[in-house]
């Protein structure tokens, strides 16, 4: 881990704690890396890492101001870690990506029935089969959170639209996250894996319509498991 990555988790640890208040401003640039031991190169690389993730507001000329946490980015999973620490819930939020989710992926799924192909056919199933494998598994919540997620970044890879794929990217970590909550409850992984068979059998047809909506029913069937996740 480069020392700048370091620094930036020390610092974010040092906001759950409440060392450091939102909406006050943080020491001086040199004052911080002397604290956390680091050059101020590093610190000015961590801290510029800091506002890029809208933890930190720049200001020319004066110390940098934590940001109000509503600011703060909602995709990386550190940081949304920090912000159930500090607000005591991200179950709104959590709804909310499922939400980002289901409007990106029903539309995604439409066009990957039109142009997917036997290969991806059969990766689908691959990972279905690993789903179905692991339902009781003791390693089941691993092993079928990473199947879930790439049982629909196949789906993804099928839609060949490169905004698509980029947006969904944007999201795969937070989904992991979230899908290593659900994978806990073992109806909600046999409710899945049906749902990934609905959605495999409209793929092998290329019906277009019957695929988006299994998937649109599948993603309400995750939104209803994932109503009371916090990710604390």
């Amino acid at each position: 881990m480069k020392a700048s990555e370091r620094t930036r988790q020390q610092i974010l640890e040092a906001l759950a704690a409440r060392e450091f208040t939102v909406g006050e401003e943080l020491p001086a640039e040199a004052r911080l890396a002397e604290r956390f031991g680091v050059s101020r190169l590093t610190m000015r690389e961590t801290l510029g890492s800091l506002a890029g993730a809208g933890i930190l507001e720049v200001r020319q000329g004066r110390l940098n101001r934590i940001a109000p946490v509503a600011a703060w980015s909602v995709l990386d999973p550190e940081i949304v870690e920090v912000r159930a620490r500090l607000e005591g819930d991200t179950s709104k939020l959590v709804v909310a990506l499922m939400e980002a989710r289901r409007v990106l992926e029903v539309g995604m799924s439409r066009l990957a029935a039109a142009r997917i192909t036997d290969e991806e056919l059969a990766a689908l199933e691959e990972q279905v089969e690993v789903m179905r494998r692991n339902v009781d598994s003791p390693d089941c919540v691993e092993v079928s959170a990473m199947a879930d997620i790439r049982f629909h970044e196949i789906i993804l890879d099928a839609a060949h639209n490169p905004f698509l794929r980029e947006a969904f990217h944007t999201l795969a970590q937070m989904l992991l996250r979230v899908r290593r909550e659900t994978s806990r409850s073992r109806q909600v992984r046999l409710e899945a894996l049906g749902w990934h068979d609905r959605i495999l059998a409209a793929l092998r047809d290329h019906d277009e319509q019957a695929t988006a909506a299994a998937m649109a029913s599948h993603m309400d069937q995750t939104l209803e498991a994932t109503r009371e996740i916090s990710l604390l």
